[in-house]
């Protein structure tokens, strides 16, 4: 069975990535259609398009509340792929999918502060996310890797309407659902001089590296 791919675009979306990462899909990556929720690109037409505009407070109340409209949405197939629009498929995909994870949420956190030196906002959601995780009994493996997700609508909502969860989405649905997963290294790349492996399977952009770097 194919299922469908959901882009979360934001109202004002201007982005030329999405362009190369449909191209990309388009190519190498089997679906049975692709949905945009949220925010129009200009010159696109999906094959499904649910425009609308977002609530919440910040990006991240944006993004899960979206979620909720997908998860809700029975014309979407039960398990759909989550994309974002700067994700590209590099080589066609085989097989049954498996869903991608790297390391502990703690350990990830640990890695930025000691490269960056500082606590950021997103040291302190990793940390927040690793300790919401624990604290109800689940592993804390990151699913924080920008590479297409596959979600189930009904396990994905439960998880979206959970009092006081943290904005991570991604690692929330991976750990709580306990979903199959495979170790990988992310696959963001924001050097300018920085291009994928002859190996990689899937790629993302920065909007520096996509603007001015060799991707």
């Amino acid at each position: 069975m194919m299922y469908d791919i959901v882009y979360v675009l934001k109202n004002d979306i201007k982005s030329e990535e999405i362009r190369y990462s449909l191209r990309s899909v388009d190519e190498n990556f089997p679906h049975r259609k692709v949905w945009f929720y949220g925010g129009k690109p200009e010159g696109l037409k999906p094959d499904e398009m649910v425009e609308f505009k977002q609530s919440g407070i910040n990006k991240w109340e944006k993004v899960k509340n979206s979620l909720i409209k997908v998860c809700k949405n029975d014309d979407i197939t039960e398990d759909f792929f989550l994309f974002n629009d700067d994700f590209y498929v590099l080589k066609p995909v085989e097989g049954d999918f498996i869903n991608f994870c790297g390391e502990d949420l703690k350990d990830r956190a640990r890695e930025i502060y000691s490269r960056t030196g500082k606590a950021s906002q997103y040291y302190s959601q990793l940390m927040n996310t690793a300790s919401f995780l624990k604290a109800r009994g689940y592993e804390s493996r990151s699913f924080v890797l920008h590479v297409p997700m596959l979600i189930n609508r009904k396990k994905a909502l439960e998880v979206l309407t959970t009092p006081n969860i943290t904005p991570m989405f991604r690692s929330l649905y991976g750990n709580m659902a306990n979903v199959p997963a495979v170790k990988k290294k992310d696959v963001k790349i924001h050097e300018l001089q920085g291009v994928p492996g002859e190996d990689w399977e899937y790629l993302s952009s920065s909007d520096k590296s996509f603007r001015e770097g060799e991707v």
